[in-house]
C-alpha cells in the first residue's frame, strides 16, 4: 500500500502527480500524457488487468472516464466503449490532497471546503464471482463498473442506468444503508463496512447482484465520533477517514 500527501497548486499539478504515483506504485503504464485545450490528457492502462483510464484536468476540476480501448489518434472523450464522467473539484487555488493505492487501484482525495473532501477513484475490484471486467471508477457519489453480466457485454454499468445497465458502489451501495445504525448503541463502535458493487439483472426487474467489492476502502458514518484525517487502527492496519457531502469513506494508508 502506498501513500502520498502535500499540496497541489491547480488540477494540472495535480493530474501530474496522479500519474507519478499511479505508474510508479499502481501497476498503471502511460499512453499518452500532453497538452490538449490549454490544460493536460492523461490516458493509462493497468499492465495485469488491461484497465484502461482515461483523465483531463480543466480549470477547477479533473475528469475521468473508463474505456475498452485507447487509440493515440482519438480525441480524449473519443476513446472506444466509454463508461460515465466523474470529476473530482478542487478548491480555487491550491488544495490539500491525498493519494492512496496498491496494485490496480490509485484513490485521489482532495480537500472541497474546510470540512468536505471529494474524490477520484479508479481500479479493478475484488471479485466475489466470475465475470469479464472489474474495472471501476468513481467520484464521492457514484460512478461505472465494468461487468459482462447477462446480455449488457462489452459495456460500462452505472448508476444512472436501468435494469442490467445499472450498478450500485460507493454512496449507493447496499452497505452504505447500514449508516444509521452506526455508531453500535451498545458499545459505542463506528463499523468500517465494506464497499460492496452490485450490479442489476435482467431478470427480475430491479433486483441486483453483488459481484465484488472496492479493495482497502471503507464506508463509515463519521456523526461526531471522527474527524476528517483521522487514523483508525484494527489490528496492524490504518485507515485514514475523510468526510464528503455523502457520508464518510476510509482508505487503507
Amino acid at each position: 500500500m502506498a501513500f502520498q500527501s502535500g499540496i497541489t497548486t491547480s488540477p494540472n499539478d495535480l493530474l501530474d502527480k496522479i500519474r507519478l504515483f499511479a505508474t510508479t506504485y499502481c501497476g498503471y503504464t502511460q499512453l499518452m500524457y500532453q497538452a490538449d485545450s490549454g490544460y493536460y490528457r492523461l490516458h493509462l492502462q493497468h499492465a495485469a488487468s488491461g484497465q484502461y483510464v482515461n483523465l483531463h484536468s480543466w480549470s477547477s476540476y479533473i475528469a475521468a472516464y473508463g474505456s475498452t480501448a485507447f487509440s493515440s489518434g482519438l480525441a480524449y472523450g473519443s476513446q472506444t466503449v466509454s463508461g460515465g464522467s466523474i470529476s473530482a473539484n478542487l478548491l480555487s487555488g491550491s488544495a490539500e490532497y491525498f493519494l492512496f493505492g496498491g496494485d490496480g487501484y490509485c484513490y485521489c482525495v482532495t480537500q472541497y471546503t474546510s470540512t468536505i473532501y471529494n474524490m477520484l477513484l479508479f481500479g479493478t475490484m475484488t471479485k466475489t464471482c466470475s465475470f469479464t471486467g472489474g474495472a471501476f471508477l468513481s467520484d464521492s457519489y457514484s460512478g461505472a463498473v465494468r461487468a459482462d453480466i447477462d446480455s449488457a457485454t462489452n459495456a460500462w454499468k452505472t448508476a444512472n442506468g436501468s435494469g442490467n445497465t445499472s450498478s450500485r458502489m460507493f454512496y449507493t451501495s447496499l452497505t452504505r444503508q447500514l449508516d444509521s445504525y452506526s455508531p453500535i448503541t451498545f458499545n459505542g463502535v463506528t463499523p468500517l463496512y465494506p464497499i460492496t458493487v452490485e450490479v442489476g439483472r435482467t431478470t427480475p426487474t430491479y433486483y441486483y447482484s453483488m459481484v465484488g467489492y472496492i479493495p482497502e476502502a471503507r464506508l463509515l458514518r463519521m456523526n461526531g465520533q471522527y474527524a476528517n484525517k483521522d487514523i483508525v487502527t484494527l489490528g496492524s492496519d490504518e485507515w485514514m477517514v475523510f468526510s464528503t457531502s455523502y457520508g464518510g469513506y476510509a482508505f487503507k494508508k
